[in-house]
């Protein structure tokens, strides 16, 4: 959706690594943070952060940062949600959305390149769609592990997915028509 728009060099792999450098700074050092709301699941910003990058840069860039998060964090750095790490967060009760974080990357990344995704509509699903994969792979894996619980553990991830979707399509609508209307006056 940016990827053209936001360009940091002339030269496509510079471009390329900076924005694949930046995209990862920020998702280690936004994602670990948790907002807690009062009666609510708390809500991480792994996901809004996932999402952003993937369907603002593409797949390429969005996949890869998040593999290197993923990997980050299993070699032990902090940057899980609470300033977590370590492999066993990946075959611990939420390892189903770590392969989400992954899945929904590479293919909300993949669909946000299309054309017809640059409409306002399909741009609004495609966020609702990559935390839904994030959520049911998360699902799947709970069911395994929690089998009396995890629906009531998703259920209540609801609220915050939809909160993030919302602002997710928020910034990067913003954000796109702030840099076309730039371009435009210059």
């Amino acid at each position: 959706m940016l990827y053209q728009l936001i360009r940091f060099s002339n030269s496509d792999s510079t471009d390329f690594t900076i924005k694949l450098v930046l995209s990862l700074a920020i998702l280690c050092l936004a994602g670990p943070h948790i907002i807690h709301i009062e009666g609510e699941l708390p809500v991480t910003l792994q996901t809004l952060f996932i999402l952003l990058f993937s369907i603002a840069f593409g797949w390429r860039i969005g996949a890869l940062a998040t593999l290197l998060y993923i990997i980050t964090g299993a070699l032990g750095v902090p940057v899980f949600a609470g300033h977590t790490g370590g492999y066993l967060e990946l075959v611990g009760p939420f390892g189903g959305f770590f392969f989400g974080f992954l899945t929904a990357a590479l293919i909300c990344g993949f669909l946000a390149e299309l054309p017809q995704i640059q409409k306002i509509l399909p741009h609004l699903l495609l966020w609702f769609t990559g935390h839904l994969i994030i959520l049911l792979m998360g699902a799947v894996w709970l069911r395994q592990l929690n089998p009396l619980e995890w629906k009531s553990m998703i259920y209540e991830a609801l609220p915050g997915a939809g909160a993030k979707s919302a602002v997710g399509f928020f910034v990067l609508q913003t954000s796109r028509r702030i840099i076309l209307l730039k371009k435009k006056s210059v």
